[in-house]
């Protein structure tokens, strides 16, 4: 199915975004979606954790992608025979970044899932960048 994505432009650096962005311990206070986060340890490739999203329910998560500065990958069971990716991306953009959220349904399931999801998992996204660009422009 590939990775399905939604991005905004902030004025904040890529710098400022990932040090917000890359502590997911403390996503619930900007994320409108995010009940509860945590990693067990700093995010780093192979690193585990648990996520519990308010529109997605209570995930364990293991980094599966990660670029010091750039982006990360979380990965967890949707369902069973399905995996959930979710990447985060900041790219330079004119004077501040480029942040991006995807997704992408893994597994055996994945082409069932994903089509039945993906309106789901877009919406949020808008709402949880939103929440990023407020919390990282206002600590400018």
């Amino acid at each position: 199915m590939g990775f399905r994505d939604a991005s905004l432009d902030t004025k904040a650096s890529p710098a400022e975004v990932w040090r917000v962005w890359s502590d997911v311990n403390t996503w619930p206070q900007w994320n409108p979606d995010m009940k509860e986060s945590r990693l067990d340890g700093p995010l780093k490739l192979g690193a585990t954790g648990m996520i519990n999203t308010r529109s997605g329910g209570k995930h364990d998560v293991v980094v599966t992608q990660y670029e010091e500065g750039r982006s990360f990958e979380l990965e967890s069971t949707a369902l069973p025979g399905t995996k959930m990716a979710i990447r985060a991306t900041i790219a330079p953009s004119g004077q501040g970044s480029r942040i991006t959220q995807g997704f992408e349904p893994r597994g055996l399931l994945a082409p069932i899932v994903g089509p039945m999801m993906s309106g789901q998992i877009l919406k949020t996204f808008n709402a949880v960048l939103g929440g990023l660009k407020q919390r990282v422009e206002a600590g400018r």
